[in-house]
């Protein structure tokens, strides 16, 4: 899926953008302040619903408009063209996905499917397991398609569980939601084919941008593996009590991790500072390379001052291996001239200051 079109109104210090976009790549200049990251954000909340610069969408909406806008035309691999948008006043989003209103903002995540690159993607190795789930769980969603029910099923049930342990509901209550909980499987074995999946891939953009170094890719699924006959409703009841007295259910999906090992050994003691960007890089590209071969189109990468994230040597090296990559991408940056935009048959540049831009 590549943005063909995109407008823009009343987000943050963005005015009326409207913006013919390359399938390949499009290259954002402009000094600070000028609305560039605000661009990449406004895409984000397209395709997530969400910022990833705030928890308050109210602080999105420019001064003085009653609402923002972010409106798009998005082509598939077939030359199909969908029209996608979101509204956002102070009190409500309203989505529409082919013209047609959804309460779904899964709808408009699955036409939509946006990754990110930028100076906080550190906090996938560094964060806690959140960070991580929510990365295994974005790639599942596009290329599982029972992966999203069976989530949203745990999920509800494991509120309902919860509340039932804080407030000191009868066993039998609390009991009555672990068949709920069954679902638990189901995520387990698509997490564990994902972060396999994960590893095999993550080896060649390693390669090509950490060379020599060996990876692997270790999922931890959130409860114990053994004794291996034990399932997971039966750890359930064995700690129910221990939940009792913590208020919530301490062990199932909603706990999954996994880690990444180079050479044995933890990234923070293997890699330099500068390295552990390159493998964030490297694990961002291969969630791109699954992406395509489980749905067999391209997503839209987001990358927020590449330039000065890496040194020069590294930083061609990725523009290298981003040139091979059948994606869509936005990339912002001070100056022109610090990226090769050569490497791209089909790019554009664009020049952004204020908020507002013109073609270059």
């Amino acid at each position: 899926m590549r943005i063909a079109t995109l407008d823009i109104s009343g987000f943050r210090n963005l005015r009326g953008l409207r913006l013919e976009c390359s399938p390949g790549l499009n290259l954002v200049i402009g000094p600070n302040a000028s609305g560039k990251t605000s661009l990449l954000e406004a895409l984000y909340f397209l395709g997530r619903g969400r910022s990833f610069r705030t928890r308050q969408p109210r602080e999105l909406i420019q001064t003085g408009e009653p609402v923002f806008r972010v409106v798009a035309v998005l082509q598939t691999a077939e030359g199909r063209r969908i029209p996608v948008g979101l509204e956002r006043d102070t009190r409500e989003l309203t989505a529409r996905v082919g013209g047609v209103p959804t309460r779904s903002l899964a709808d408009l995540a699955r036409q939509t499917p946006v990754l990110l690159l930028n100076p906080d993607s550190h906090r996938l190795l560094e964060d806690g397991p959140q960070q991580r789930r929510r990365f295994m769980d974005w790639g599942l969603f596009h290329a599982e398609p029972g992966f999203f029910d069976a989530w949203r099923r745990y999920s509800s049930a494991l509120r309902h569980r919860n509340a039932a342990l804080r407030s000191d509901a009868a066993n039998r209550v609390v009991d009555a939601w672990d068949g709920e909980l069954a679902a638990a499987a189901i995520l387990d074995r698509m997490r564990e084919t994902f972060c396999k999946a994960l590893e095999g891939v993550l080896r060649r953009f390693i390669g090509e941008t950490l060379v020599g170094l060996e990876v692997g890719v270790d999922y931890r699924r959130g409860w114990p593996l053994e004794p291996a006959e034990r399932d997971f409703p039966e750890w359930l009841h064995a700690g129910r009590d221990q939940d009792r007295q913590q208020g919530h259910t301490r062990l199932g999906p909603h706990r999954a991790d996994f880690t990444i090992r180079i050479a044995g050994r933890p990234p923070s003691e293997a890699l330099s500072r500068g390295q552990q960007k390159l493998l964030v890089i490297a694990l961002v590209l291969a969630q791109a390379e699954l992406y395509r071969h489980h749905v067999g189109d391209a997503c839209i990468l987001l990358i927020d001052d590449l330039p000065a994230e890496l040194d020069v040597a590294n930083r061609e090296r990725v523009m290298r291996v981003l040139a091979t990559l059948d994606v869509q991408l936005f990339i912002t940056a001070i100056e022109p001239g610090l990226l090769d935009t050569a490497l791209w048959q089909e790019n554009r540049t664009f020049q952004l200051s204020q908020g507002e831009w013109a073609t270059g």
